[in-house]
């Protein structure tokens, strides 16, 4: 069968036109194609449609749709937000890794070292956030600033990005924290908007 008509006919069946209305009179007959029924092919070639529009649709109900914030009737696309941190950690050297959070202990993006997993990461930074909260207000120190976890391979800072976010952010033990302080404010920066 000539590569045109097979073309023809599934342009047909995707377009939802009958098969039959293809006029297969205008194409050349090449002496290699065998003469096949133009019912018959049709058949064939409907049930091969079907399958294949079978097969995608099952494989797009199995893929994990982006994860999107409900905030006031407004949709979050994560994806800029995974951008955002991927470009943090990247440009900064002393960066391991970064997480942006909910302050219900739920991962919105991350770009976090291998191994780390990413479900119980999100939970603890909730968990130190409430914390150093309730340390706060017990200690009539106001509202926390950010959370400094300084152990002998680096850095973790917890940083408020909004009312409905908390960034994590993970780095060496060479950084200088002064930087580091500064860097962190300027990706607040940048995330805070798409989050409000």
């Amino acid at each position: 069968m000539p590569l045109g008509k097979i073309i023809k006919l599934l342009l047909g069946a995707f377009q939802n036109i009958p098969a039959e209305s293809v006029n297969s009179s205008k194409l050349p007959a090449t002496e290699n194609s065998p003469s096949f029924a133009t019912l018959e092919n049709t058949e064939i070639l409907q049930d091969n449609v079907s399958e294949v529009t079978l097969k995608q649709s099952t494989t797009q109900t199995t893929e994990k749709p982006l994860p999107k914030i409900l905030e006031e009737k407004k949709m979050i696309n994560v994806s800029m937000l995974q951008d955002e941190l991927q470009n943090y950690v990247s440009a900064a050297a002393d960066v391991q890794g970064a997480a942006l959070v909910s302050p219900d202990g739920l991962a919105l993006a991350s770009v976090l070292p291998v191994g780390m997993d990413e479900e119980r990461t999100a939970a603890m930074s909730a968990s130190m956030l409430s914390l150093g909260e309730r340390i706060g207000r017990e200690l009539a120190r106001g509202s926390i600033d950010r959370i400094v976890v300084e152990g002998e391979k680096g850095y973790g800072v917890l940083v408020g990005c909004g009312a409905d976010a908390v960034l994590l952010v993970l780095a060496g033990s060479d950084v200088k924290q002064g930087l580091l302080f500064l860097e962190i404010k300027r990706v607040v920066s940048k995330i805070a908007p798409l989050l409000a």
